[in-house]
């Protein structure tokens, strides 16, 4: 526990008092260790801003703990105030102080406003120092955003929570503050949660990321650990971007429309229902007696990626910007070879 930064034990959250009515967060048990940034990830009203209120000391928690290094800050009984709980907030709308210059706005949470080891040492690190004169209007929303971690960060805060902090900015201002984000909290000894619902901005930057639906977090792991072995159908759908297919039992194999799905000896198990496999493991083939037909189409980087409709499934496929093919064109389908896909439940990885 002593190298635990966060700790959330059983927490369970809801608006709503009645005793029937549905929880927003359900069974949350995660761990924030010391000098690692964590990822929130989800889709909108998964329950990532409410869990975040409730660590900023915004909300009681309906039932569990909330422990900051090794203090009891939550409980339904028990709440320490937002402002004791040395938690700097980063908002994706910045929420500087307007009137306040570069250097005004990072000050102002001190309690020792004279010493300015530490808001000096953070201009630095966030490429400020030679704005400090400046007002927030007059800065980029990259450099709006680097101020705001640095005010976060200022009054010797070592956690700092991050709602949505890059999705306001450009592509190429995104991608270079996101890397230096990871090296601005090891620089101050901070850890972090970050909220998104982008799973690329999760996975580049963050050492563990916890992917969450519906109140419930269905998997804790390190970004390799999550492409290479998701738990759920959701994370391997939400985080991969995989189609997923239903499957019938034949008895001795698994039917998809794909055609027959190499189980690798788990045929006998009836309970798997459901195929997760990547766009990019698809083939696609213009064929006038082919079961399947474009529906849509779009270029991502150096590939074209096909919707294609077969037999009541929409599939996406990725393919070769050679590889061209119309709207309403029919086509077949295939899996490649030297490919692999997730059978559920059970999360069984089957290579071809």
């Amino acid at each position: 526990m002593k190298n635990d930064a966060l700790i959330i034990d059983d927490l369970h959250h809801k608006y709503d008092k009645r005793e029937n009515s549905n929880w927003i967060l359900n069974e949350i048990n995660l761990k924030i260790e010391n000098d690692e940034l964590l990822g929130l990830l989800g889709p909108s009203g998964c329950g990532k801003t409410t869990l975040l209120r409730l660590i900023a000391g915004f909300e009681y928690p309906s039932k569990g703990k909330i422990y900051l290094n090794n203090i009891e800050i939550s409980s339904r009984k028990k709440i320490l105030s937002p402002e004791k709980r040395n938690i700097g907030m980063v908002f994706q709308d910045y929420a500087l102080f307007p009137h306040l210059t570069v250097l005004e706005n990072v000050i102002f949470g001190l309690k020792n406003k004279k010493d300015r080891s530490r808001v000096d040492y953070l201009l630095n690190v966030v490429g400020l120092n030679s704005f400090i004169g400046r007002y927030p209007h007059e800065l980029s929303g990259g450099q709006k955003q680097r101020l705001a971690i640095a005010r976060a960060l200022a009054p010797g805060t070592n956690f700092i929570l991050l709602d949505e902090p890059f999705c306001s900015l450009d592509m190429h201002v995104k991608l270079k503050l996101r890397s230096e984000l990871p090296n601005i909290l090891r620089g101050c000894n901070a850890s972090g949660l970050m909220v998104t619902h982008d799973p690329q901005e999760a996975i580049s930057i963050c050492d563990k990321v916890a992917v969450m639906n519906e109140g419930k977090i269905h998997q804790i792991d390190t970004p390799i650990n999550l492409l290479n072995n998701p738990k759920t159908i959701f994370v391997s759908s939400f985080i991969l971007g995989n189609n997923i297919i239903n499957l019938k039992n034949t008895g001795n194999s698994f039917m998809s429309c794909l055609g027959e799905i190499n189980s690798s000896g788990l045929s006998s198990n009836t309970h798997i229902n459901k195929m997760s496999i990547s766009p990019k493991f698809i083939s696609i083939k213009k064929s006038k007696s082919g079961g399947a037909k474009v529906i849509s189409k779009e270029f991502l980087d150096e590939f074209l990626i096909y919707k294609v409709s077969i037999n009541d499934n929409i599939l996406r496929v990725r393919t070769n910007i050679n590889n061209l093919l119309n709207n309403g064109d029919k086509c077949s389908l295939s899996i490649n070879k030297n490919s692999h896909y997730f059978l559920y439940p059970g999360a069984h990885k089957v290579y071809l």
